[in-house]
C-alpha cells in the first residue's frame, strides 16, 4: 500500500538524529533520539534506541510537531464512496491530501456528514491511516443563502440548514452534533453568485443563537464572512474563527481589529483566492492589507488551504503566499501546530516527553522559510509511521 509503514507494536519506533524544533521559536536540538512508546514521545535524549525498535533515521532533518489543516472539505467524488470503497483507494487519497503534507489533524468545514463519518470511522478502526479529523457536518447558511459553489442536486438543496429563526438555528446546531460534528461552521456572508454585490448576510439573531448553542456544547465556531456585513455578524455573534480573510474587504479594518481584540482567530486561505479568482493587484493587495490589519492588531492565524473545494492538494502555494504577506517560519509553524492544538484542545502542538507522538520530519536540515514546511520527508501519527517519502516513491 502506497506510503504505509509496516505494522508496528507499541514502543517500536525511534526517530534518530533529528534536528528537533520542539515548539515554534524554540532552539534547534540536534543529535538526539526520539523513542516513541504507546503513541507518545517517551523521552528526548541521546540514549540509543531499544533493540526491537523500528528506526526512522532523520539524518539531521528538522522534526516538529504534527501539522493541522484547519480548512478542508471531503467533497471530491472519491469521498462519496468512503463507506464502501476499497481501503487502498481511499488510502492513496488520504496520503495525497493529508499524510504526505504532514497533516496529523484536520478540520472539515462543510461536507456530507455520512461521508466524513465513514472516513473518521475507518481511520479510528486502524483500517486506514490518516489524521485526527474534526468535522462541522453540512454547515449552516443564511435563509435562501446557499452559496453558488455548493454543488449538490437541486432537490437536495432544501436539506442544507438555512434557519430563519434563532430556534431553528439551535435545532440545526443540535442536529449537527448528533451527527458527529465536533466544530460548527456558519456562512455569515454567503455568495449567491461570484459577484461581490451578491453576498447574503446571515441574520444576527440566527448567527448568535447558533454560536451560543455550539459553545454550550463545547464546540468552536467558524464563520465564512466574505465582506463587511458578514464579518460584522461573525464578530457580534462571538464566533471563534474567521474561516477566510474577507475577500471583499472594503470597510472591514475596524471589525478586523475588534476580532483580534476579542481573541478570534483567522484562516487566511490566500492561495485559494489567488487560484480561483486571480493575483491581479486590485484584487490581491486589499486581501493582503486586511490580513496585515488583523495581524498587526494581535490576531492569531491558523493554517488552512480549503482543499477539497480547491482541487490542488499541495501546500506550497499557501505557504508561499503567507511568506509574501510577511509571515515568517516561526509564525507559520505556530499556525500549523500550537495554534490549532489550542483551538481543538488536542494537546499542546509541541514535542515533549509524554506528549502525543504526532510528528513531521521535514526534508530540510534547518527551517528558515515558511515554504520549507511544504517539504515533508515522513509523518508519524499517534506514534505510528504512516507515510515516508521513500516508501511512497517505491
Amino acid at each position: 500500500m502506497v506510503g504505509i509503514a509496516s505494522p508496528q507494536r507499541p514502543g517500536e519506533l525511534c526517530i534518530t538524529d533529528p534536528s528537533l524544533i520542539a515548539a515554534p521559536g524554540a532552539p534547534v536540538a540536534p543529535k538526539i533520539n526520539l523513542p516513541i512508546r504507546d503513541g507518545r514521545v517517551e523521552r528526548i535524549d541521546q540514549q540509543p534506541a531499544a533493540p526491537e525498535a523500528e528506526i526512522l533515521d532523520a539524518g539531521g532533518r528538522v522534526v516538529t510537531a504534527g501539522f493541522w489543516n484547519c480548512h478542508v472539505h471531503l467533497t471530491e467524488p472519491v469521498w462519496s464512496r468512503a463507506a464502501s470503497a476499497e481501503a487502498p483507494v481511499l488510502q492513496h487519497h488520504l496520503d495525497d491530501m493529508f499524510s504526505s503534507r504532514g497533516f496529523t489533524g484536520a478540520m472539515d468545514l462543510g461536507s456530507n456528514p455520512r461521508t466524513t463519518a465513514a472516513v473518521i470511522s475507518r481511520i479510528a478502526s486502524g483500517e486506514l491511516n490518516g489524521p485526527q479529523l474534526l468535522t462541522a457536518g453540512a454547515g449552516i447558511y443564511p435563509p435562501r443563502g446557499l452559496p453558488f459553489y455548493v454543488q449538490i442536486p437541486w432537490h437536495l438543496r432544501p436539506l442544507m440548514p438555512q434557519p430563519r429563526t434563532p430556534a431553528a438555528a439551535r435545532r440545526a446546531v443540535n442536529r449537527s452534533q448528533r451527527r458527529g460534528a465536533a466544530v460548527a461552521k456558519l456562512s455569515t456572508g454567503s455568495y449567491l453568485a461570484p459577484d461581490p454585490e451578491q453576498v447574503v448576510p446571515m441574520p444576527l439573531p440566527v448567527a448568535r443563537a447558533a454560536t451560543e448553542q455550539a459553545h454550550r456544547q463545547g464546540r468552536p465556531v467558524f464563520a465564512h464572512t466574505s465582506n463587511r456585513e458578514g464579518l460584522r455578524g461573525a464578530v457580534e455573534a462571538g464566533v471563534d474563527v474567521i474561516a477566510h480573510v474577507p475577500d471583499t474587504p472594503a470597510g472591514t479594518e475596524p471589525l478586523l481589529r475588534e476580532a483580534a481584540r476579542r481573541g478570534m482567530r483567522m484562516i487566511p486561505t490566500l492561495d485559494m483566492f489567488f487560484q480561483t479568482v486571480g493575483t491581479h493587484p486590485e484584487y490581491r493587495d486589499p486581501i493582503f492589507q486586511a490580513l496585515a490589519v488583523f495581524r498587526e492588531a494581535g490576531g492569531q492565524l491558523l493554517f488552512g488551504t480549503d482543499v477539497g473545494y480547491l482541487p490542488d492538494r499541495r501546500t506550497q502555494g499557501e505557504l508561499t503566499a503567507l511568506e509574501t504577506s510577511g509571515v515568517d517560519a516561526t509564525e507559520a509553524l505556530a499556525m500549523l501546530t500550537t495554534a490549532p492544538a489550542e483551538l481543538a484542545q488536542a494537546g499542546t502542538g509541541t514535542v515533549e516527553p509524554a506528549a502525543a507522538a504526532d510528528l513531521v520530519v521535514l526534508d530540510h536540515r534547518e527551517l528558515t522559510s515558511p515554504r520549507q514546511l511544504a517539504d515533508v520527508f515522513a509523518t508519524v501519527a499517534a506514534g505510528k509511521l504512516i507515510w515516508t517519502q521513500d516508501r511512497a516513491a517505491a
